[in-house]
């Protein structure tokens, strides 16, 4: 047997998609007014079947956390992305929100866990809507027009993810999508971000791009038959890792963790079964040496893989804060 499809890799375990009603009108997104509901705060009008969530209906919409001090004062702003299996909802008693509301609560900055969809789990051939890697970006689009009513500093935003959430790693690492020109105001904002810190990052959703890093030669083309057989369209897909750049727009400083050491080689797909590719800890290296390539040097990208992660994967975000407010515009 090759190695399981790459979406698997990358995405998780991916169910089947409703044959009807998977893509469909979800909230309609509009011009914010404060005080604003922090809850559901609609960024778009897309509503999907997530299938790693038993075909649950999600839409394109966010929570927001703010530090209660802050008043009208405009706050940096934290923007997580979640991985599979989970929603936008952070319960106060779930690890994952100790890791990452308080310490951005207790730094002044306030905090939104989007609800999006991820580019391969939720890739839908034949709709008109929008492909999936468009979701984080237009939420940052979204945020910025609406600055001033979510009391958020637009120069100051940063992005936090795990696995599925890694997409707002590609996203940040795009030339800006902003359209300048457009009639819709939202458009016209920027997509960037100040820095970002990811847990378990696909560095590329590329399945070709994988094998050539990853996988042995003479095992790169059934590899890559599969893959092109699973996913005709994954040009859409994207790389983070091809994607790095020092020009006009420098990508931003970046921090990864994963949960398990690094592969001192390539591997054969046999060898594969033995690793969790879609976590693989070598994602991180390789965009560290994109980083490379780019700027001199790995300041602006540093990675640490190492176990202790797997049994606690919330300890991959401590510090994540400190980092951030290294990074902020005054």
């Amino acid at each position: 047997m090759y190695l399981k499809s790459f979406s698997r890799l990358i995405a998780s375990i991916v169910l089947a998609m409703p044959a009807v009603g998977a893509y469909a009108a979800g909230c309609v997104p509009i011009k914010l007014t404060a005080p604003v509901n922090p809850e559901n705060i609609c960024y778009g009008n897309v509503e999907w079947a997530e299938p790693t969530l038993g075909g649950k209906l999600m839409k394109q919409n966010f929570n927001l956390y703010r530090p209660p001090s802050a008043g009208s004062a405009k706050t940096p702003l934290v923007v997580w992305a979640h991985p599979n299996g989970m929603s936008k909802l952070l319960p106060t008693s779930q690890g994952m929100y100790k890791a990452l509301v308080p310490p951005a609560i207790n730094a002044g900055f306030s905090l939104v866990s989007l609800e999006f969809r991820h580019p391969v789990v939720n890739e839908a051939p034949g709709t008109s809507a929008p492909v999936p890697h468009t979701d984080i970006a237009r939420a940052l689009q979204f945020i910025r027009a609406n600055a001033d009513a979510l009391g958020i500093d637009a120069r100051n935003i940063f992005v936090v993810g795990q696995s599925r959430g890694t997409l707002g790693l590609w996203t940040v690492l795009q030339d800006d999508m902003a359209d300048p020109n457009s009639a819709d105001p939202v458009s016209r904002e920027s997509t960037r971000a100040n820095a970002a810190w990811m847990s378990n990052a696909q560095t590329t959703y590329d399945g070709h791009e994988f094998s050539d890093l990853f996988i042995v030669p003479r095992d790169r083309p059934a590899f890559n038959a599969q893959f092109d057989l699973e996913h005709p369209k994954h040009a859409q897909f994207g790389s983070a890792i091809k994607s790095v750049n020092a020009g006009k727009q420098a990508d931003p400083p970046v921090v990864l963790r994963y949960d398990s050491y690094v592969v001192p080689k390539q591997l054969t797909l046999e060898e594969m079964q033995a690793y969790d590719a879609i976590h693989y800890p070598n994602f991180g290296p390789a965009l560290c040496n994109a980083y490379q390539a780019a700027f001199g040097n790995t300041t602006r990208c540093t990675y640490k893989a190492d176990p202790v992660y797997k049994d606690n994967p919330e300890a991959a975000f401590q510090g994540y804060i400190g980092f951030f407010k290294k990074h902020l515009v005054q």
